[in-house]
């Protein structure tokens, strides 16, 4: 059985980067990345005790918000999990949006998963009105 809670160790938080093949990160800088979240939900399994899936919104407290490390391990992919997370951060952001107030969501597809988040109401770019995205990484 799957439930929603919001918060995760970084143990468990590296454990799950790891089972989608994702750079295990520093205890001590994931930990600062967790605790600068403005929110976190986590798809935990109650029969194996154990966080299955992730995501997590980082914002400026103004008017931009990002949406992070959206992951599901591989054994529970295809369940509904993830959208079942993308749809945890949308109540999220229509909450702190409930009074009128304006927010700009970001987030950087993996490859090919454009669509999965474009079906929950997310926008693909590069479109007419907006360029690619782009990143660069340090000290990868």
């Amino acid at each position: 059985m799957i439930e929603y809670i919001n918060e995760i160790t970084v143990e468990d938080y590296n454990e799950l980067r790891a089972s989608v093949g994702w750079k295990v990160l520093n205890h001590d800088l994931a930990k600062r990345g967790l605790d600068g979240s403005a929110f976190i939900t986590v798809a935990y399994d109650t029969v194996a005790k154990s966080p299955v899936a992730m995501g997590r919104v980082i914002t400026d407290g103004g008017y931009m918000a990002l949406i992070v490390d959206v992951m599901v391990a591989p054994e529970y992919q295809g369940r509904g999990i993830g959208a079942q997370l993308i749809k945890n951060m949308n109540k999220y952001f229509e909450e702190i949006t409930s009074n009128g107030n304006t927010l700009m969501v970001n987030l950087m597809a993996t490859k090919d998963k454009e669509g999965f988040y474009e079906k929950l109401g997310y926008t693909v770019r590069p479109n007419e009105s907006m360029g690619a995205g782009l990143c660069k990484w340090y000290n990868n």
